[in-house]
């Protein structure tokens, strides 16, 4: 998922014609807008209002605004998939959380003979397997579900495990783009030197899950490199190009000796071309395996979620989750690695997560992280409507992610504040009072 851009609407003018004394014909009107087409740059620019508020640190803005902008009092009521994800995306910052999206449906088709294999699976514990496997190679490429934050979770789960293996770059996807290496460099130098990223650099590391990945990633030496494509989208195979040219420069070349983590969103690690794109894409992974003669191990843990943002006609996660009893694992078969789904043959070790629990209203594997509940101060509970909590690392700069936060509504149990083990400074901003009313349906804008 792309955040979606603005969409530019150009009205045209009317321009008075020279003329030697004579009456000019009259302009014709610019033809009006149908309602379709007014509430289609309505949903446009509500989305890129909420992309705008996210990437600045305001999260209700992005998620209760948007719903507001867009007249609706439920998200159940976003019908374009994309504009959903946008909400679903943000909110999971607050909850941990990923949401089902009711306007998307089956958009890919799964085997029998896939469906079977995947019964008759079995599983091995995750991070002993990638290990084992990371040792024969120079580079490893993870990806995730940008809805699921629990994917990041995990990210940081494979980054403590490869650091004594020597991998000691870690290339992300999700930091602000550049075309210039210089300035891009220079950015990179900053957030080393500042051991945290900041809401300017990257869009999906307004999650503060994400962005303690990154904290804590720095702190176990990993230099970042970020490798987005630096131009205006043209096309998939271009973006996949330009991201394997700066992994090439940026990382391959620049650290000779380094062994490198990607963490990439889904398909971007795929082999070989997969049944999207008609089905002859090269992406990323192809493509840098052919330009540096590479060939990286690649993990797949966005395809077989509870809440893919692929999916397919079969419930795949509910036959894979069987296989976790409790744990992340990769799946096997007959002693070889299985894939399915969308990124079926074209990578190679494919993790199942267990099922979340919930713990003090929180997501379980928060814990995985370094994190243990903490309470919210009693003077920081709302007496009446919604709150949002957050806390920062008290050394941070102000333009910083928070280090965790969490929604709480006036009368109902709150959840816990998951934390490390550091000083925190505490801010608290409440849902605005018209747009609860908004939800509740006593008032539509």
């Amino acid at each position: 998922m792309r955040p979606l851009t603005t969409l530019l609407v150009l009205i045209g003018m009317g321009v008075a014609m020279a003329g030697a004394g004579r009456a000019q014909p009259p302009v014709a009107p610019a033809a009006a807008k149908t309602p379709a087409a007014k509430a289609a740059e309505r949903v446009q620019a509500a989305n890129a209002q909420s992309v705008q508020d996210a990437s600045h640190g305001r999260y209700l803005e992005a998620s209760f605004g948007l719903l507001a902008n867009l007249g609706v009092a439920s998200a159940s009521e976003i019908k374009d998939p994309d504009v959903f994800d946008q909400w679903a995306q943000v909110m999971s910052t607050m909850t941990g959380m990923a949401t089902f999206n009711p306007a998307k449906g089956p958009d890919f088709q799964v085997s029998e003979s896939q469906v079977a294999d995947l019964r008759a699976a079995t599983g091995v514990a995750a991070i002993p397997e990638i290990v084992r496997r990371a040792r024969k190679t120079r580079i490893v490429i993870l990806d995730e579900n940008h809805l699921e934050p629990r994917s990041r979770a995990f990210g940081l789960q494979v980054a403590r495990a490869l650091r004594p293996l020597g991998y000691t770059v870690l290339a992300a996807e999700a930091l602000h783009r550049g075309a210039d290496d210089g300035e891009v460099q220079a950015k990179m130098d900053k957030l080393s030197a500042d051991g945290y990223v900041r809401q300017s650099s990257g869009y999906y590391l307004d999650d503060p899950v994400f962005a303690d990945f990154l904290r804590q990633s720095l702190a176990l030496g990993y230099r970042l490199v970020s490798y987005e494509f630096g131009g205006d989208f043209v096309s998939e195979a271009q973006r996949d190009q330009d991201q394997t040219d700066n992994l090439v420069r940026r990382a391959v070349r620049k650290y000779p000796n380094a062994k490198i983590l990607i963490y990439s969103g889904e398909h971007h690690l795929a082999k070989r071309p997969i049944a999207i794109e008609g089905g002859q894409a090269e992406w990323m992974a192809q493509r840098l395996k052919q330009a540096t003669g590479i060939d990286p191990l690649t993990i797949d843990q966005g395809g077989l979620t509870p809440l893919p943002m692929n999916r397919s006609n079969a419930d795949l996660y509910g036959i894979a989750v069987r296989k976790a009893h409790g744990r992340s694992v990769v799946l096997m078969r007959d002693g070889k690695p299985l894939t399915v789904g969308l990124l079926a043959g074209s990578i190679d070790l494919q993790v199942i997560h267990p099922q979340s629990a919930t713990v003090d209203g929180r997501p379980g594997w928060l814990a995985q992280m370094g994190r243990k509940p903490r309470p919210i101060p009693p003077s920081l509970l709302p007496k009446s409507g919604v709150r949002l909590v957050q806390a920062f690392v008290a050394r941070e700069a102000d333009d910083t992610i928070p280090i965790d936060q969490v929604l709480v509504t006036a009368g109902q149990p709150a959840p816990a504040l998951m934390l490390p083990p550091v000083a925190v400074r505490y801010v608290a901003k409440d849902v605005k009072a018209e747009w609860l009313a908004n939800l509740a349906g006593e008032k539509r804008p």
